[in-house]
Order: C-alpha cells, then structure tokens, then sequence
C-alpha cells in the first residue's frame, strides 16, 4: 500500500489527493495544509468582499469530504523538515510521518512591507479577504471625504484592490515600482490604455515610486511618498507578488529557483518527489522553457496529472496556461508566456483608446499573447501557440 503526503492544502494539491483517491482506493494519503479551512476558491474571494456572494459560496470543499474520500486532512499542520534519504517528514506536532511520494505544491508567501499596522492589508488567503472586507466596512461608515485607499502594485492583485475599492465608492490611489501595470510584460502604449482607464475613472496614478513609507502609529492614517507627500489613506492594499519559502525545501536537496525546479513531468530533483501549482517552475512543453504558471486551472490540471505519475502512470503536463481578470470591467487576458525578457519579438497586432493585442514570440513561433479590453483574438492566439505556429491576424 502506497503513501502519499501531500504538504499544501489549495486547488492543486487537493486535486491530486482527489485523483490519487480514485487511482488507487487502498493508498493511504495525507494533505498538510497551514489554513484551518477546507478548500475554497480563491478566485471568488473578490466577489465575496464585494458581497456578491455569501462566505459560504467561496468553499469547494466541506469538512466532511476529506473524510468520505479517507484523506487525512492535517489543517493547521506545518511541515517542518523533510528527510529524503528516510522517507520521511517532521511536522510542527513533532511527529514524523513516513511516505513513498511526496508532493510539494505549497503555493508562495506573499511579499510584505516593512510595517505592519491595521489598516495595512494583503489578498491571496479567505482569511486576508475577511480582514479586507472588514476594514472597507469600517472605512464606509466614515465620511465621504474620509474613504480613502492607496493600492501599491502593478500586477493581478493590485486590480482586484481598484475593483473592490471603486466597488465601494472609495477615492483610490495607485502606486507602483515601475512604470505602468505588468512592466515586464506589456509596451509603453499598452500599459498607457490601463492607466488611462484607472484615470477615467477618477483614480491617481503614481509610477516610479519606491516603497512608500506607512503613516500612522496603531492605525493607518495615509502613506508618505518619497518626495515628502502624504496621502490620506484608511486603507493600503498592498500587491507586490510572491516568494517561495525555500529552505525546508532546499535543506531536503531539492533544488529551488524562483520556486520548485521540475521536468515535464513535475518530478523534482529528487526521486519520489514531486510539485504542482503556483510553486512549480517546471518545464512547460507549450512554450519551450521553464516556467511557473500561477494560475487556478493550471494548478488544477497540474494536481491531476502528477497524480497519474505518482500512481505510476507517468504522465506528461501539457497546457497552454491562461490567466482571466478584468479592471474596472474592461476584460485582460494573458495566454501562454508573457516574459518579455525572454521572447525574441514581441509584436503589438492591435491598439486603440480602450483595447490592445500583443504577441510574444520566440524561436520563430507564438508562444504568449496579452490581451486587453477586446479578447476576441484569445482562442486563435491560444491554438497558435498549442499548435506551435506564428500567430498572424491574416491567417487567425
């Protein structure tokens, strides 16, 4: 009999245990997951905060599940060290639990300030959209004048912050490190039609400033930039991307970049171990370099594939991975590899006020596409880069 320790307890590492229940009735399996709460999406958490569902909506999962598939279910469990060579891991209980595959898929931390007083807030856990929704609760029953947020980031975060703020009819201002929303992704005029849509709307955007400074002793009163401007703020959510908490991992020998290093078939450095999800920096066969994908179906997919591989039936990920949100309404599709660092052409196939198109090839093929306001171009951009074609407007 088989077992399989899972050390992450989001979509990815549950939808392996799913799968590896249904491979295999007899294996024994055990998810460790640092939340207390069963699985739920993360991508209704927005919608949660703007109270466009109820809390209960955000769950896929239910307490009992874990039972009914005989998942042992470790909430609030850290994994504190991992010994290869004994097969074998120590918990934050101090137990040592046995296993024959391991799979690592425990997502990323986010990056945080400096100072942390109330009022400062971050997104990606149910529990920081809890803090989020009751902080803006609080901000609404101020005077209008009063209701202010400041969102520093430029990335998917920092848009789920003007969309929950604009929802709730807060002044907003926007900081950002580089020069525009994804810097290392989009051109000058592509990022001007996101800006202009942020302005449009009434919000300030302020680019190329660095870390602003929290203003406020036990309570945030605003943020102070670095040309000594404050800005009046009672909330600051903040949107600077992720890390992967590296050492256990690395003190086990498996080898970490910018998170778990794997092949195509997510298999690690190490033999039985195996990762999934947004901390996967895998080879992706779709696009022709490593890569972490950072996004729901992909770690869906990823969580059920490595499964097969873990059962024994080694098992190839292949996926043309794609990230949906919106700003403010306007649609923002990113599809395959947007890095334009590594891209040896990137080509800007449509703009106009309110919508742009960009490709991004590499290797005489189209291996990523970033599309905003108009998304009509997405499935013809997305079996280009499956089939592993140059993408053309005359030939879509």
């Amino acid at each position: 009999m088989k077992r399989h320790l899972i050390i992450g307890g989001g979509i990815a590492g549950t939808a392996a245990a799913e799968e590896l229940r249904k491979l295999d009735p007899e294996a024994e399996i055990t998810l460790f997951s640092e939340e207390q709460h069963p699985l739920y999406s993360r991508v209704l958490l927005p919608h949660f905060v703007k109270k466009k569902i109820p809390r209960e909506r955000v769950f896929i999962k239910s307490e009992a599940w874990y039972q009914e598939k005989t998942i042992d279910w470790q909430r609030g469990v850290r994994v504190e060290k991992i010994d290869h060579a004994n097969r074998f891991v120590e918990t934050s209980e101090g137990r040592e639990i046995p296993f024959d595959t391991l799979l690592v898929t425990t997502g990323g931390d986010v990056n945080l300030l400096g100072e942390d007083i109330r009022g400062v807030s971050y997104f990606r856990t149910l529990d920081d959209a809890d803090h989020v929704k009751g902080l803006i609760s609080e901000v609404g029953t101020l005077p209008e004048s009063e209701r202010r947020g400041v969102v520093y980031g430029g990335g998917f975060i920092s848009l789920e912050y003007i969309n929950m703020f604009h929802h709730y009819g807060m002044s907003v201002t926007v900081l950002m490190r580089s020069d525009g929303f994804w810097s290392k992704v989009l051109s000058d005029e592509s990022k001007q039609v996101l800006r202009r849509k942020v302005e449009d709307a009434g919000m300030r955007v302020i680019t190329g400033e660095p870390l602003p400074a929290v203003v406020g002793e036990k309570e945030l009163t605003g943020v102070k930039l670095q040309n000594g401007e404050e800005i009046p703020a009672r909330i600051l959510g903040v949107g600077i991307g992720i890390h992967t908490e590296a050492k256990i991992l690395k003190d086990a020998g498996i080898e970490v970049d910018t998170g778990v290093v794997a092949n195509e078939y997510l298999e690690t450095s190490l033999e039985g171990v195996f990762t999934a999800g947004d901390v996967a920096e895998f080879d992706d066969v779709s696009v022709g370099r490593r890569m972490r994908a950072g996004n729901w179906m992909s770690a869906v997919l990823q969580g059920r594939t490595v499964a097969k591989t873990m059962h024994g039936e080694r098992t190839k990920f292949e996926l043309v991975s794609s990230y949906t949100t919106n700003l403010l309404g306007m649609q923002i599709v990113a599809v395959g590899d947007t890095d334009r660092a590594s891209a040896d052409e990137v080509r800007q196939i449509q703009l106009t006020d309110d919508s742009a198109v960009e490709v991004y090839d590499r290797g005489g093929v189209t291996v990523g596409g970033f599309l905003i306001g108009d998304v009509s171009k997405r499935a013809a951009i997305t079996a280009a880069i499956k089939g592993k074609l140059l993408y053309s407007v005359d030939n879509a």
